[in-house]
């Protein structure tokens, strides 16, 4: 007796089968009963014999089978249909952080670049203005004095050892009377660095010690270190022509505050080893003017002369510069 129910199971399995029948039994249903009810009062109306009731008895049973017919048909084409796709909700906003996970996400961030900007080394220089490599010094001539040349990234060292090379080359100069500058990495490392930077200084004559900016915390530490070597130490401010007047004289002043007390004030100079191009109004013959970018010629007299007066005995000849493999 149960497998008459197995038909009843699988239909109830597919509820929209089970709809589709329904819906197919009570159209049927419906246009039954209909053609019935109609075709009973037409044969009533037929005996009158009226043609007038014929027409109206057709047109009627054609309204009735089309409007039955399109109800079960849109009935049908819903149910196959596909449904349809929801339209996406917007996500909820997210709660916002609190303020612990914010500032531990900011001490990270801020440890890790302190990280990378003092892992940075110092670069061989700028693109633009990157000169030439200078001449090696045989190894038979002997140095007068050996400098180690070392500050922050991007000050500028690479250019002002050139141009103290270019500058003090000449015939007055005698081949054994020559001061190294050995570039060394920049001051922005760890501390296993600037170790390395404190033994090659006790290794040497002493420090130029260059920056482009008032002095940070990790200089002032580095000077520090130097200092307690007992090498001489000469501080350069480079790019001192981005600078106005003022401007570099305060930066003067916050660098000479930094220093330790004992600080010799004459070791403080500034360069521009690679001056900024600037305009200028050129007139030509006929009156017409013309502005043009020319690039002023790099300023280490004061540098030059001071190392000279250091290094150099009263009486002795010329001092020329040479960098050091």
């Amino acid at each position: 007796m149960f497998r008459w129910f197995a038909p009843l199971l699988l239909f109830a399995a597919k509820p929209e089968v089970m709809v589709r029948l329904l819906v197919a039994a009570l159209a049927a249903a419906v246009l039954f009963l209909g053609v019935w009810l109609i075709s009973s009062i037409a044969v009533t109306f037929d005996t009158l014999k009226n043609p007038a009731v014929a027409v109206i008895y057709g047109a009627v049973l054609l309204i009735f089978f089309s409007i039955v017919t399109v109800v079960g048909w849109l009935r049908l084409r819903r149910l196959t249909a596909p449904p349809k796709a929801a339209l996406p909700q917007p996500a909820a906003e997210a709660a916002p952080l609190s303020n612990e996970i914010v500032s531990k996400r900011a001490k990270e961030l801020a440890g890790k670049w302190d990280a990378e900007s003092r892992s940075v080394r110092n670069p061989v220089g700028r693109a633009s203005d990157a000169p030439a490599p200078a001449p090696v010094v045989p190894p038979s001539a002997l140095a007068r004095a050996t400098l180690i040349v070392t500050g922050p990234a991007y000050a500028g060292k690479t250019t002002l050892i050139q141009k103290l090379v270019e500058e003090s080359r000449g015939p007055s100069a005698a081949p054994s009377d020559f001061v190294q500058l050995k570039e060394r990495i920049s001051t922005d490392g760890d501390e296993r660095q600037l170790d390395a930077l404190v033994a090659s200084v006790k290794q040497s004559d002493g420090v130029l010690f260059v920056v482009d900016q008032d002095l940070r915390a990790p200089e002032v530490a580095a000077i520090k270190r130097f200092s307690a070597t007992g090498k001489p130490l000469y501080l350069v401010l480079n790019k001192a022509d981005q600078f106005t007047t003022g401007d570099r004289e305060a930066i003067l002043l916050s660098i000479r505050a930094k220093l330790p007390t004992k600080f010799p004030a004459a070791h403080i100079v500034c360069a521009a080893g690679s001056p900024m191009p600037v305009e200028r109004e050129i007139e030509d013959a006929r009156g017409a003017v013309r502005v043009e970018l020319r690039r002023p010629s790099s300023d280490v007299a004061a540098l030059a002369s001071l190392l000279r007066h250091a290094l150099v005995p009263a009486g002795a000849p010329a001092l020329r510069f040479e960098r050091a493999p």
